[in-house]
């Protein structure tokens, strides 16, 4: 809205921004260095916007709607970076504080948005029934506000017991450890600037000799992780998923070990295949041999 939006229509009559000035910022953007995903949510944005104008103030079209403005492909080719097992670990020892190694480790293994995790208070933290509890996400900015999670749903992860026990190090500290408290604050405990915190995972990547990937793909950690050992069901409503669909990019990234087998076993199992005479091949084999030899 701030970057894009109001400098360019924030003076506009918002009846006189047609589909061709939104199909203008969609060019603009398509011709910048943000993706197509990127671009698509612009539109998203800018459409939320006159939606409400026609239902607020009566504006009689929405310049944005799909209908008029065609959206730029978004294509998921299923794969991302990562970090593996050792270089999380390198990353949690080159964290900057005890808290920026928790939240690195709690980040990969809980699979929680970085919002959600800035947001994340001692409360939703069960150490009995090993839970977190995912009731809030923090917005972006140096002036973030608290809002429900980005599928609008409460949800709960498990809580694997070395994230149990870098949690009750944390709590351990003399401010910011009662129930109401955030978990990963700032200074001054309250909600932590996401570009400061992004800055210092930056640097510990930078200082552990890992490559840069983004704080978000601590989430794919997860996700991929656990795939391996929960129905997709179970992964969806763990990651706060809207649709199945989008935990389906977790799939290429589960193994199947005897997957050859059992499809072999399906084609009929150890049996030849009809497509392929073994005593024909070896013949010609010879032959082509042969007149090899030949001509030599």
């Amino acid at each position: 809205m701030n970057n894009y939006l109001v400098p360019r229509w924030g003076e506009w009559p918002v009846d006189a921004i047609h589909a061709n000035d939104v199909e203008a910022l969609r060019d603009e953007l398509m011709t910048s260095d943000v993706s197509p995903r990127t671009v698509v949510r612009h539109l998203t944005v800018a459409h939320g916007v006159f939606k409400y104008a026609m239902r607020k103030y009566g504006l009689a079209r929405n310049p944005a709607s799909a209908d008029l403005v065609d959206r730029p492909t978004v294509r998921y080719s299923g794969e991302f970076r990562t970090l593996d097992t050792e270089q999380l670990a390198a990353l949690i020892r080159a964290g900057a504080s005890t808290q920026d190694a928790a939240l690195y480790l709690t980040a990969a293994q809980t699979g929680l948005r970085q919002g959600e995790l800035r947001a994340l208070r001692w409360a939703d933290v069960d150490f009995a029934a090993d839970r977190i509890q995912v009731r809030r996400s923090a917005t972006v900015g140096a002036n973030a506000t608290i809002k429900t999670p980005k599928s609008g749903r409460v949800r709960s992860v498990p809580m694997v017991p070395q994230i149990a026990t870098a949690l009750a190090r944390l709590g351990q500290r003399e401010r910011f450890a009662g129930p109401d408290d955030l978990v990963f604050p700032n200074q001054v405990g309250e909600v932590e600037n996401d570009t400061l915190l992004r800055r210092r995972y930056y640097r510990a990547l930078e200082d552990a000799g890992l490559p840069r990937v983004r704080f978000h793909d601590l989430r794919h950690a997860f996700g991929s992780t656990a795939v391996k050992a929960f129905p997709l069901s179970d992964v969806q409503a763990m990651l706060g998923h809207a649709h199945i669909t989008t935990t389906m990019r977790y799939v290429h990234h589960r193994p199947g070990k005897d997957d050859a087998e059992r499809l072999a076993a399906a084609f009929g199992g150890d049996s030849v295949s009809p497509f392929v005479s073994p005593t024909r091949d070896t013949e010609r084999n010879s032959e082509e041999l042969s007149d090899s030899n030949d001509g030599v």
